[in-house]
């Protein structure tokens, strides 16, 4: 597998399978159950006729209306098509000489580094210890060169959560010497985790968010990154312009106004998040804590890829975790869907394992 190979390849599935996407099950890519809100829809929809205009060249009205959402002054905000070019604008324009990446990690971190030649070293968290951090343990493998810590909270594809009291400490410890960069891409599914408030008085402490999973909009592309003044200023002078479409700002400034679907969200999601962990674990799947709207699971005896092959032929999609340092072939994440979706996912690992 590609080291940097994603999920959520459900119109190469459907092309390859010969099958309309609809028909298809994506627990690849870790969506909100529940859909795009209406009223996301709605305004997306709306802002169709104003796409024979330019959008606005830094999102400008977005940029407004995430200051207000988090009660910060705007010039802590940069809009961008998704947290992965944001990632590249990042390393690019601030040039980190040598980080420290807490693993397992999205691969686009690795990706965005290399690019800028930033020298790499890893932190790794261990499935024995449920992904927990040790705080101590992470301080000491930071050398006198490291300018930049990057980690993700919570962890993707542990689902691991860190309080958010241990990355601010980890923040003021290097305040002197680094960076500190925390991708919070599922954090709306734990909010009281999020560290994002603290960027007006942390000056080394950035936080890229993603709106695209909470609010199910990945087709959209729409993320923000949340920084000290100077930082931002930067970044904005390097980001390229008319980065969000119309209607993806549309779109954006709508769900943060979607207060029913986020509590509803927060209320649904751990219940259908505990029943799968249960049904997996009675396939005798070890399950590991999460605190996001995936789960990652290690199997016991057959690879990921072949359980990820059995499972595609049925229209079913899964994310083997073989590319996520330091897991190896035998684990798989999967998104927490409906109860409906769930049971149908059960029901084809069942019939997989008793065919072993």
């Amino acid at each position: 597998m590609s080291r940097y190979q994603h999920g959520g390849g459900i119109h190469q599935a459907a092309a390859e399978l010969q099958r309309p996407v609809a028909e298809l099950l994506d627990f690849s890519a870790s969506i909100n159950p529940l859909g795009m809100p209406a009223s996301v829809r709605a305004a997306a929809a709306a802002a169709l006729d104003d796409a024979i205009h330019y959008p606005e060249i830094h999102a400008e009205s977005l940029v407004a209306a995430l200051a207000a959402y988090h009660h910060l002054d705007p010039r802590h905000f940069l809009a961008g098509n998704g947290s992965t070019p944001l990632f590249t604008l990042f390393a690019q324009t601030l040039r980190p000489r040598r980080a420290l990446v807490v693993r397992p990690a999205f691969s686009e971190y690795q990706r965005a580094l290399e690019i800028a030649g930033t020298a790499i070293d890893v932190f790794d968290l261990y499935p024995e210890q449920d992904f927990t951090l040790d705080l101590c343990q992470l301080l000491q493998q930071v050398t006198p060169t490291t300018d930049l810590l990057l980690i993700a909270n919570p962890g993707n594809p542990s689902g691991a959560r860190i309080e958010a009291a241990t990355i601010l400490t980890l923040a003021h410890a290097l305040r002197e010497q680094a960076v500190v960069a925390v991708d919070e891409a599922f954090i709306d599914f734990c909010p009281d985790a999020s560290i994002l408030q603290a960027v007006a008085n942390t000056p080394n402490l950035y936080v890229f968010r993603s709106m695209t999973k909470f609010y199910a909009i990945p087709g959209l592309r729409i993320g923000y990154l949340a920084g000290p003044l100077n930082g931002i200023s930067r970044l904005q002078e390097a980001a390229e312009p008319w980065a969000l479409s119309t209607m993806a700002i549309a779109a954006a400034k709508a769900a943060l106004t979607a207060t029913a679907y986020d509590e509803e969200s927060l209320r649904l999601i751990p219940q259908l998040r505990s029943e799968l962990a249960e049904g997996l674990r009675a396939l005798g799947l070890h399950v590991y804590p999460s605190a996001a709207n995936y789960l990652l699971l290690r199997l016991s005896a057959a690879r990921a890829d072949e359980v990820v092959a059995a499972l595609r032929q049925e229209g079913i999609l899964l994310r083997s975790c073989s590319n996520f340092l330091p897991l190896d072939a035998h684990y798989l994440r999967v998104a927490v869907r409906t109860s409906a979706e769930n049971q149908r996912l059960l029901n084809a690992l069942a019939r997989f394992f008793a065919a072993e």
